[in-house]
């Protein structure tokens, strides 16, 4: 079964190289939606989880994780992101059923506050602030004791200054779980979706992401390996590089690939995440995601861009996370988050 899954995943990422080859950088709106929201899977790199047995921050990326075992959870996760600006989630699971729980969730971001100038580059003495906001609702469903699927619905609102912009969208994934095996493979669609009404005139695309990831767990060592093929939807990732010089095609106009090779191409889909599994209660991670290493590297001098590491504690009522996200040389990230248990709620029975 292991072999075939594998062998499904190559054909289908293969497949897309040859239907999918565009250009993503800087394109869409209300970009904040992938960033990763909570500790843990900022540690991994932002991979998408896939697990037996996963943690409820982990049900924000991936809504099939989603059971009744974080019923009554309360999850707190924030970041100060970069430089000012504060980024966060909320995010509480709600009992419908004893066996059916919806997750309930609330995600900002506050771009802090911005000088305001006329268009003489004139300060006017005034200023404004900007910031964006997600109202998340996820549910999920067992179909066969192997086979898992969830969705989150989700509402968008942007504001900065005088524009604003709203926008619907939803997140369906399926994950299939072979406990004895501790494997855990499924695909994700994220950010399926309209934008409402538009900050100016012109309408943009949500960054909408298909990623397949497969997880394990080691038979005879505490270990776990995690690896996301993301933006399975298009192969190029590659951006112009203005910096190397006016390389123009005459005829179409457009920027002309330079360099960017097969092997090149294909890497920037994978993100690579590990687990220490010292105990039950004390975990070790640690990622690299290969996309982010290539963009924000700078070319001639070494840097960490791209890795991230982090722990998971968990206790009896609660469960703490911390994460250290490398950007680039000029600085980087840390996630916290504070996951309280039904029993610290008092909701247990």
């Amino acid at each position: 079964m292991f072999k075939k899954i594998l062998f499904l995943l190559f054909c289908t990422i293969f497949s897309a190289y040859h239907v999918c080859d565009a250009q993503t950088g800087g394109k869409g709106v209300f970009r904040f939606l992938n960033l990763p929201n909570s500790a843990k899977v900022a540690a991994l790199g932002n991979a998408y989880p896939m697990q037996t047995e996963a943690d409820f921050d982990e049900t924000f990326a991936n809504p099939s994780l989603l059971s009744n075992l974080h019923q009554n959870s309360l999850s707190l996760n924030y970041s100060n992101y970069v430089s000012d600006i504060n980024f966060g989630n909320i995010q509480y699971a709600l009992k419908v059923k004893t066996t059916q729980t919806l997750s309930l969730g609330l995600t900002f971001i506050n771009y802090g506050s911005f000088d305001e100038y006329d268009a003489t580059a004139t300060p006017t003495g005034a200023n404004f602030t900007a910031g964006d906001y997600l109202l998340n609702v996820g549910y999920a469903k067992n179909w066969k004791n192997k086979i898992y699927y969830g969705a989150n619905a989700k509402v968008i609102y942007g504001s900065y200054d005088i524009y604003n912009s709203s926008a619907i969208a939803t997140d369906l994934a399926v994950t299939y779980k072979d406990t004895t095996r501790n494997l855990a493979t499924g695909i994700v669609f994220k950010n399926i979706g309209y934008q409402l009404n538009a900050f100016d005139q012109q309408r943009e695309n949500l960054p909408f992401q298909i990623a397949v990831s497969l997880s394990k767990k080691l038979r005879f060592a505490p270990f776990r390996y995690h690896i996301t093929y993301n933006n399975l939807q298009q192969f190029n990732l590659n951006y112009y590089n203005p910096n190397t010089g006016d390389d123009t095609d005459l005829i179409t106009g457009e920027p002309k690939d330079k360099g960017a090779n097969f092997t090149n191409k294909l890497s920037r889909h994978f993100i690579l995440g590990a687990e220490i599994l010292l105990s039950p209660a004390f975990n070790l991670q640690a990622g690299y995601n290969l996309q982010q290493s290539k963009e924000l590297s700078i070319s001639g001098l070494n840097g960490l861009s791209g890795l991230s590491f982090g722990f998971s504690l968990h206790l009896k009522k609660l469960s703490l996370g911390y994460a250290h996200s490398t950007l680039n040389l000029a600085g980087s990230n840390n996630y916290f988050s504070l996951t309280l248990n039904p029993s610290f709620l008092n909701f247990a029975k």
